[in-house]
């Protein structure tokens, strides 16, 4: 709880907080429809998304599923004491990071963890029941780790009752009395809309940034939205998705060779960390590629809004879809959008400072994989002198055109 307070609240945890973390997980439990599953072969039970589970066809040994909507993986086995040694084994040698893996052996339960080169995240568990080895295996890549660490901390011998919130237990109560206070509030006079904070465009002109080797290119949704043709350094570009939810699209081109994939952080922002925003603003009246520096100023965007964050690097109109860089040059968040200073003066009598905001580079990851894109990380965390961040950006930054 602490941890979830400081990264969403910026405070210490209260009560109200539970409550909150709670609200987000029914609307995923209802979406996903996220349930213990009993598996009888296995005599085992495993907390997964029913709703959106994809079965994928079956190896050698291995029953496999997928979550349509993570990166997560969840695969199930009943073995001999030879295969589960060697899917264990399999486990330990995946593992590239300098800490030792995580393992325990112990009589009828074996269990083994690894993180791989690219950040993936293994859990290998197998217990001894009525005379076989029942495996299961859980993966997912690292801007997942909250879902994989829930499926992986939830498998349990036996039958698991289903998921459920204690009645007129403490966690209940807390609800209830958050959702009476917030009942009550009055809503505040002249307090803006989200329309105070409005996507920029400049003539049918924003940013983006390569993604992949094949062209891939990560742009917002407003900066090709109703576009007859689009074009990313001038090249024609097809469509591949949107998010209007996400405010995210994703383009394919086929660009100079030149050009670099960007790399995205294998962690989330940090409050008051250093910033850098990159793009094409105002395009055809600036010249060039456009370099703004700040930081996060705080870790939710307008009216508490949990996929974007806060910055100060000024951001102008074209900047929409360019890439927010940390101090290493690793991608943190995608340029969305500034506080509208003529509605702010007009509603609260002020004129806003550097107040902007970027989507959540971990939103990004999952906008990504839901397309089969899989996001270029680094662990290195080394920083990069401004020049260097700044040539580094260039490479993988595009201007794009909507007509």
């Amino acid at each position: 709880m602490q941890l979830y307070t400081t990264k969403e609240f910026g405070a210490q945890p209260e009560e109200w907080h539970t409550a909150m973390l709670a609200f987000s997980f029914f609307g995923r439990y209802e979406r996903d429809g996220w349930d213990m599953q009993y598996f009888s072969a296995l005599d085992m039970s495993v907390m997964l998304p029913l709703k959106t589970l994809i079965t994928d066809p079956s190896s050698e040994h291995l029953v496999n599923f997928r979550h349509r909507d993570s990166t997560l993986a969840v695969s199930i086995g009943r073995h001999s004491l030879e295969t589960a040694h060697g899917l264990h084994q399999y486990t330990m040698d995946a593992h590239s990071t300098a800490d030792s893996p995580y393992s325990v052996r112990k009589d009828g339960l074996a269990i083994s963890t690894a993180t791989t080169r690219d950040g993936t995240k293994l859990y290998t568990r197998s217990n001894f029941i009525n005379g076989a080895w029942s495996t299961v295996m859980v993966s997912a890549k690292p801007w997942d780790i909250n879902t994989y660490q829930a499926v992986a901390s939830s498998i349990a011998k036996g039958r698991s009752a289903p998921l459920d919130i204690t009645e007129n237990g403490k966690l209940i109560e807390v609800v209830r009395q958050t959702m009476a206070f917030a009942e009550s509030e009055e809503p505040a006079e002249k307090t803006p809309s989200h329309r105070s904070a409005e996507p920029e465009r400049a003539g049918g002109s924003g940013s983006g940034f390569v993604v992949s080797s094949d062209g891939h290119v990560l742009t917002n949704a407003h900066v090709v939205d109703e576009c007859s043709a689009i074009y990313v350094d001038g090249v024609s570009a097809s469509l591949v998705d949107v998010s209007n939810e996400f405010d995210l699209a994703l383009l394919k081109a086929t660009l100079e060779e030149t050009k670099t994939v960007a790399v995205f952080s294998a962690s989330p922002a940090m409050l008051n960390s250093d910033v850098t925003a990159v793009g094409f603003p105002y395009a055809g009246l600036l010249g060039g590629i456009n370099v703004t520096r700040g930081t996060i100023s705080s870790l939710k965007g307008l009216g508490g809004d949990s996929n974007t964050f806060q910055i100060t690097a000024p951001v102008q109109s074209g900047n929409s879809g360019g890439p927010l860089l940390a101090s290493d040059g690793e991608i943190v968040g995608v340029v969305v959008s500034k506080l509208d200073a003529t509605v702010m003066a007009q509603n609260g009598g002020d004129v806003p400072q550097n107040v902007n905001f970027a989507i959540r580079g971990e939103i990004a990851k999952v906008f990504l994989a839901q397309n089969q894109v899989e996001a270029k990380l680094s662990l290195d965390n080394v920083v990069l002198a401004p020049e260097q961040l700044a040539k580094s950006a260039a490479n993988f930054t595009t201007f794009v055109e909507c007509k």
